[in-house]
């Protein structure tokens, strides 16, 4: 036994250089994340400290140097940065950023039913932010929907740059495609992958495109529940293909209730040729001008909110209501979508395990007793500091940013017989209801299910339905 800390075994009252640490945050790929404040100056502004978990890694300087470079209020500030010593031996880069109290961006639109006016607000802000990295000859390369933030108040903010680079950096692999989320991937490195994945040597430069690119695909998965098509055919398997590419519909004939003019600025984002798509200027200008001259249309929220029946347990905080998007013929997306997605995304978790999942960080100020509650399970919030002070992790338990809890059974899903156990040996009671395990600490993955999967205890969850399908909803308003 030893009692070296390790940089994610750290307790309340730890200190890391000049910071104090009131509370464990989060667990990410490459860094630990407490919430902390300058030591002896308990009413200072409460901070993000990510320490490293190995001595040396180049994501996590990658980061670090990032932040330092793009100062923009859509950017975490980089506050801090020095080295944490483990031991005598063993060194810790570390560094600190402001707490923002956002939710993911999929989460945020599930909790707020926002309008395509907020929508393309948001948009903009997260333009803007990829504007200031290009113009510095930066990329993200890793753009997508955990990896953007949005505050109570609207405030978007680009976070996680351990994936991103700049002119002249070394590469992080030697993989033909940098590291980044395959689903967000654009045509052109898709196509570079397919034709070059055998060639020694082979490395597809991103360019500012393909961040444009992936922030499209976010605001298709934001508005529509389902990601887009991937950007282009397999180009090596063309000739073994029986059946045509999938066809993307448009935002607004996928979602009746998505103005027209956020779905023109989505499809130009999604454009198969990357000049068509623009720059980031460009792009947020675009933004902020339909966001301001749209009709009134987009002011009408375009997620129909769901509210179940049934009640959570006492004391237990309510989930807030899954919307049901309904396609042209009033089918809900998730019926459409569910059963391709459970196939792929359970062959993806067990072939190469689920994508890292990044932290988001905390706010820059304190919160109010309203804002507490509207920071949510998944933004690094007052609720996640009180639960973590009590027990911080084992150094080997990889943590989810907060305790999720899931609901009491929803209509027409089964429960357990009267010994507890549910009808298929695959098949776990949980609250009452019967449900199944799809893998582990992959919110987007698990937001991808639409309106049936959710997060416990790092596991994403399916409740299983005796009709063997979800219940619907009323479909949208068709205008």
């Amino acid at each position: 036994m030893t009692d070296t800390q390790t940089p994610d075994s750290l307790r309340p009252g730890a200190l890391v250089g000049p910071w104090q640490v009131e509370g464990y945050a989060g667990r990410g790929s490459y860094g630990a994340v407490y919430r902390a404040r300058r030591a002896g100056q308990p009413h200072s502004k409460p901070v993000a400290l990510k320490i490293a978990l190995f001595p040396s890694d180049p994501r996590f300087h990658r980061e670090v140097e990032l932040l330092s470079r793009n100062p923009h209020p859509g950017i975490p500030q980089l506050l801090d940065q020095g080295v944490w010593h483990a031991s005598a031996e063993v060194a810790h880069p570390y560094f600190v950023m402001e707490w923002i109290r956002g939710r993911t961006l999929y989460e945020w639109a599930r909790v707020h039913n926002p309008s395509c006016r907020d929508v393309l607000q948001v948009l903009a802000q997260v333009a803007w932010a990829l504007e200031v990295l290009h113009k510095g000859e930066c990329l993200h390369r890793d753009v997508k929907g955990d990896n953007l933030l949005v505050e109570p108040e609207g405030r978007a903010m680009l976070t996680d740059f351990g994936s991103g680079t700049w002119k002249g950096a070394p590469p992080l692999t030697e993989r033909v495609i940098p590291p980044n989320t395959r689903e967000y991937r654009s045509p052109e490195s898709l196509r570079f992958e397919w034709t070059h994945w055998h060639i020694q040597g082979a490395h597809y430069e991103a360019r500012p495109a393909d961040d444009l690119y992936a922030l499209g695909v976010a605001a298709y998965r934001l508005v529509t529940g389902v990601y887009p098509p991937l950007g282009t055919e397999p180009e090596a398997l063309k000739e073994q293909q029986q059946q045509p590419p999938a066809r993307r519909l448009p935002a607004h004939e996928f979602n009746k209730r998505v103005a027209p003019e956020l779905s023109a600025l989505i499809e130009r984002l999604l454009a198969k040729e990357p000049e068509a798509r623009g720059t980031a200027r460009e792009l947020a200008e675009a933004a902020e001008s339909a966001a301001k001259h749209a009709t009134s249309k987009a002011n009408v929220p375009f997620l129909e909110l769901e509210r179940p029946d049934a009640q959570p347990h006492a004391g237990s905080p309510a989930r807030p209501a899954r919307p049901h998007v309904h396609t042209r013929s009033g089918r809900p997306l998730r019926e459409l979508a569910v059963a391709a997605l459970v196939l792929s995304l359970g062959a993806s978790w067990v072939a190469s395990g689920l994508h890292p999942l990044e932290i988001p960080f905390g706010a820059c100020q304190e919160a109010t007793e309203a804002e507490k509650a509207d920071t949510g399970p998944v933004g690094l919030g007052e609720a996640v500091v009180a639960a973590s002070t009590k027990n911080a992790p084992e150094p080997s338990r990889r943590e989810a940013l907060a305790e999720d809890t899931l609901p009491e059974p929803l209509p027409g899903q089964l429960r357990p017989d009267a010994k507890g156990r549910c009808p298929h040996k695959r098949q776990v009671a949980l609250n009452g209801g019967c449900w199944v395990g799809w893998g582990n600490s992959d919110r987007e993955k698990c937001e991808a299910l639409n309106s049936n999967g959710y997060m416990y205890r790092n596991t994403c969850y399916v409740p299983v339905f005796s009709s063997g399908r979800p219940p619907t909803s009323q479909p949208i308003d068709r205008p």
